[in-house]
């Protein structure tokens, strides 16, 4: 996948922005607030229909301002070329379209521009709560297997639901029989849910582990652990996992009820980090742990372009301040190896190798871009 054009209009900072992109490697620098991330937002949002900074669209629009726009064109295997345009307004809400024809559900969108974003915020995947843990894998999965939003979407609605009903059985409004329904339904999409996640954890385990030796020139084991409700190394059959979470379902009702909420599930679980079997966020250091998400991400990326048979594009915002010059040579050697199109976001573009092919340099400032190289 390639992005061969973009527009933007009135999108944070900048008011208006044309980018004819035609290098492999986009090096975006400039001063801190002047707009080198939201052009990385404006992209991801193409792909993934929200924002990776906040959750509420009025924000991006620019002060003073009722709307803003993202347009880019894309090309698919080298070939084929199609459009796609969001638009928000602040009295209007959110609308997509492909091809200029409005897209109905923003879902059946995820995975048609699969992009990877690496930014400060990820720095939560190791030491934030399992919330950033499970979203992580929840995009990676949605964007290489519609199935799986499919549950997921399932899923958030029915314990939503479930949740409501545990509130009226301990109010004394509903017998705890009603539950039956609701656990049946959730077991069903719960079960699809978990066995992907440990699927896809097991095949990226090995990716991660070749990237690091890579980029760190160190041979650690580095391993993602998938915690959950079960043993997920001894069960890996959808209707196993189905028949264990309804037993567990049972054993904690009498809890559920008390805290009016569904105590175990997929919702709840975590994955862990490790290198060498000690945890990352514990015993790794800073570069160890920004050498970890590089590597997870590039990880991620060839296991998304072993999926769908599509290289995802590559949104790397300002990630090599811990870095020294080595790794950050390292991890451009590997996106021109593995030629994904990356984007690239930094304070100092000196700190790459001026010797680099198929790049280009973009200075911005103010919400101005200029094109350099």
């Amino acid at each position: 996948m390639k992005l061969i054009n973009l527009q933007v209009k009135n999108f944070r900072n900048i008011k208006q922005l044309t980018l004819n992109i035609t290098k492999n490697i986009n090096i975006i620098y400039g001063g801190n607030a002047q707009g080198k991330t939201s052009i990385l937002e404006a992209i991801y949002l193409l792909g993934i229909t929200k924002s990776f900074r906040v959750n509420d669209d009025r924000a991006i629009v620019n002060s003073g301002n009722e709307f803003y726009e993202v347009r880019g064109t894309f090309r698919k295997n080298l070939k084929n070329t199609f459009n796609i345009r969001l638009f928000f307004s602040i009295n209007e809400g959110k609308h997509l379209f492909l091809e200029q024809k409005k897209v109905k559900t923003f879902s059946e969108m995820i995975g048609k521009v699969p992009v990877i974003l690496l930014s400060l915020e990820d720095l939560e995947l190791t030491y934030g709560s399992p919330s950033f843990r499970r979203k992580f894998i929840d995009i990676l999965i949605s964007q290489i297997d519609p199935l799986y939003l499919q549950a997921l979407k399932q899923l958030i609605r029915i314990l939503k639901n479930r949740n409501k009903l545990l509130s009226m059985i301990k109010e004394g409004g509903q017998k705890e029989e009603a539950l039956i329904p609701w656990n049946l339904q959730l077991a069903e999409h719960a079960s699809y849910v978990c066995l992907k996640r440990h699927e896809i954890i097991e095949e990226i385990n090995p990716l991660i582990y070749h990237f690091y030796k890579n980029v760190s020139g160190r041979n650690e084991k580095i391993e993602i652990k998938y915690k959950s409700f079960f043993d997920v190394a001894a069960l890996k059959e959808k209707e196993v996992i189905k028949t264990l979470y309804l037993k567990k379902l049972d054993e904690v009702k009498e809890r559920d009820i008390n805290y009016t909420t569904t105590t175990i599930g997929p919702h709840r679980d975590d994955l862990i980090f490790f290198k060498d079997d000690a945890l990352i966020k514990i015993f790794g250091s800073q570069g160890e742990n920004k050498t970890f998400l590089i590597s997870l991400k590039f990880a991620e990326a060839v296991l998304m372009e072993k999926r769908i048979d599509e290289k995802p594009i590559l949104l790397l915002d300002d990630i090599f301040s811990e870095l020294d010059l080595t790794r950050i040579q390292k991890v451009v050697e590997n996106i021109q190896q593995l030629q994904f199109q990356t984007f690239i976001t930094t304070t100092n573009a000196e700190k790459f190798d001026s010797g680099l092919s198929d790049v280009g340099l973009w200075h911005v400032q103010n919400g101005q871009v200029h094109y350099e190289a």
